[in-house]
């Protein structure tokens, strides 16, 4: 078995309190933890040899071609700059963000980290058969990311205290889904306890 941490999405805009997307994160995030527990994951992954690698969620740029049909999601990131490359928001949160050396896939334009990226030859390159997922949003593109890699014949497990989305109902929807579609969805501190072992 070998095993990556995928985080996906730690951006300033999603994770810090100075983010455009937090005020609508921030209920869900508090309550479970969500910095504090990705922080600990990545170090933990870390510390045990097990690769950390970065789904990153498409940024706003200007003189770009804009999607023939937006879905609500890309328009909302056009009227907003939400993740705007080169800003703030763009940026992943520092304690958060990829030490050297450490894979950062291709943006993804929508919602899984496979689609329209390098994620799925770069984790087969290095072996990996065992995901780990963390980020954000628990029901748009961690759930999606999932989806995809399970179809890729991985075996995923979820933190569940290490993902949030928008509100309660929105996050607990995407919980109750993953539960359907992981093989696995855990604690953060269940999956130290093993990566230690």
């Amino acid at each position: 078995m070998s095993t990556a941490l995928i985080v996906i999405d730690p951006y300033n805009d999603f994770v810090s309190p100075l983010g455009k997307a937090w005020p609508l994160v921030r209920e869900v995030a508090t309550d479970v933890g969500l910095v504090d527990h990705m922080r600990a994951a990545i170090a933990g992954a870390r510390s045990n040899g097990i690769p950390v690698v970065y789904a990153p969620h498409h940024r706003y740029r200007r003189a770009e071609a804009q999607p023939r049909f937006p879905n609500a999601s890309q328009y909302l990131s056009r009227l907003t700059h939400s993740f705007a490359d080169g800003g703030y928001g763009g940026r992943f949160r520092s304690h958060l963000a990829p030490d050297a050396g450490e894979f950062i896939a291709a943006e993804h334009h929508i919602s899984s980290g496979f689609t329209g990226t390098d994620l799925d030859a770069h984790l087969r390159s290095i072996g990996a058969t065992h995901l780990v997922i963390c980020g954000l949003l628990t029901n748009t593109c961690v759930e999606s990311t999932v989806r995809h890699a399970v179809d890729l014949g991985y075996h995923v497990t979820v933190l569940s205290d290490a993902v949030a989305s928008w509100g309660p109902e929105d996050h607990c929807a995407g919980i109750t889904s993953l539960k359907r579609i992981a093989h696995s969805v855990r604690t953060t501190q269940s999956f130290l306890s093993t990566a230690e072992a």
